[in-house]
């Protein structure tokens, strides 16, 4: 059985791929696993208490998720300025300056429509849970990127329109976009996605095949429809 939740994005949304820098920060296209679970965990400890947060980590660790992307999209190019941490040698030689003004790049992504995250439900104690909370979830990604609970639906197969986790062996090719998305590793732990933790996170990368296609592209935007 799965659960699927409809979100409506009231923003543009941006979540920066984990290997970009900086610098060059091109976005993903969807809320990745690790995203979402953090999501749901921020809902959990704003509106009720760390201690639930803590008691259920192992459940929302092991989701696992789908994504579906309304049929149009379009992620827009810009360079913006930001402030960086100077290179060790202008330290040296200035330490008055802690940030220096720079040029980074960044991508914002349009939907023009809904977007669906699938959840598998294995027990009750799992659909009672994410009922509870993840209509309280109000952003993906960076901070501002917001979105709007709209409904859930339970459903026994998912449609076309959903992505594809691709297995190791790339058995399972169907058409469309391959994306690295990161998830939390079977070995975290909560006080490795802790912030306030000087433990270090876990993820795991995985690849999925969102159905889309790009339909037109140059310098300032890349437009994608669903095939």
């Amino acid at each position: 059985m799965w659960l699927e939740v409809i979100y409506r994005p009231t923003t543009l949304f941006s979540l920066k791929q984990s290997r970009a820098t900086s610098s060059g920060a091109k976005s993903l296209l969807t809320p990745s696993p690790y995203a979402a679970k953090m999501a749901l965990l921020n809902a959990i400890i704003t509106y009720d208490s760390l201690q639930l947060a803590i008691d259920n980590f192992d459940l929302i660790k092991e989701l696992d998720m789908r994504f579906s992307l309304p049929g149009r999209l379009v992620v827009n190019n810009c360079f913006l300025k930001i402030q960086k941490e100077p290179h060790s040698e202008t330290k040296k030689e200035h330490p008055e300056i802690n940030f220096q003004s720079t040029v980074g790049f960044r991508e914002y992504v349009y939907f023009a429509g809904d977007i669906k995250i699938a959840v598998i439900i294995r027990n009750e104690k799992a659909k009672d849970l994410l009922k509870q909370w993840l209509p309280r979830i109000n952003y993906f990604g960076k901070k501002g990127c917001f979105f709007q609970f709209v409904k859930f639906k339970d459903s026994t197969t998912l449609g076309k329109e959903y992505s594809e986790l691709l297995d190791d062996r790339f058995t399972n090719l169907s058409p469309g976009l391959i994306v690295e998305m990161d998830d939390f590793d079977e070995t975290v732990t909560f006080d490795n996605v802790n912030t306030y933790s000087p433990a270090k996170t876990k993820r795991k990368k995985k690849f999925y095949i969102l159905p889309i296609k790009i339909e037109r592209a140059n310098k300032n935007f890349t437009s994608y429809v669903s095939i």
